[in-house]
């Protein structure tokens, strides 16, 4: 490690740990409302905009990683506020998914396709689900989304510009094992494993 990366490692972690510890205040005050979302992503925004801290030379998808891979910033030590890099290239995609927790997703780098859906049954039928699609938003620079636990949605990276994002969990992926994934053409879901491959 040169001594130029070992100085922008610690600038990024100071400003992680600023972020981390803002966002908590938020949540504190204000609990886990769609309103105090917003105010996460604002705060997430402003850390994105180090891009000499986070970029994808830095966080790379590494070899082997097929389309995307994982980095974890940090978290507490009860797991909450699971704070990640997620870095990807064209073809990229997850099934529609819930989280089961709050999550602000935010652009770095490049352009990603989120498409949000609505669940149309009462889910009182185990593995079974009826999902439509309701709208897409774009994360990219500058932009982002937060869903609260029961949201669903699905992302596509279809830009030939690799893609960084951050991802900020209510509580870390390892621990959220009742996460849907949802199959629209059949009208079923399964639970849907965390990443095994999570870089620290």
């Amino acid at each position: 490690m040169t001594e130029s990366t070992a100085l922008l490692k610690v600038r990024r972690d100071i400003e992680v740990d600023r972020c981390t510890k803002d966002i908590r205040a938020i949540i504190s005050a204000s609990g886990v409302t769609r309103s105090a979302l917003s105010k996460v992503k604002v705060r997430l925004l402003e850390l994105a905009a180090h891009q000499e801290l986070f970029n994808t030379n830095i966080f790379p998808v590494k070899d082997g990683d097929d389309t995307s891979s994982l980095y974890l910033l940090s978290e507490d030590e009860n797991h909450e506020y699971a704070f990640y890099v997620v870095s990807e290239i064209h073809g990229n995609m997850s099934p529609p998914h819930d989280h089961t927790t709050w999550a602000v997703i935010t652009g770095v780098e490049g352009e990603e396709l989120n498409k949000f859906y609505e669940r149309l049954d009462d889910g009182k039928e185990k593995g079974l689900a009826k999902i439509s699609e309701s709208r897409t938003e774009v994360v990219s620079v500058g932009t982002g989304v937060a869903l609260m636990p029961d949201d669903i949605h699905s992302i596509h990276c279809l830009v030939e510009q690799p893609t960084l994002n951050f991802h900020l969990y209510g509580l870390s992926i390892e621990h959220l094992p009742n996460r849907k994934s949802f199959n629209m053409t059949s009208g079923t879901y399964k639970y849907f494993p965390a990443n095994p491959h999570i870089y620290k």
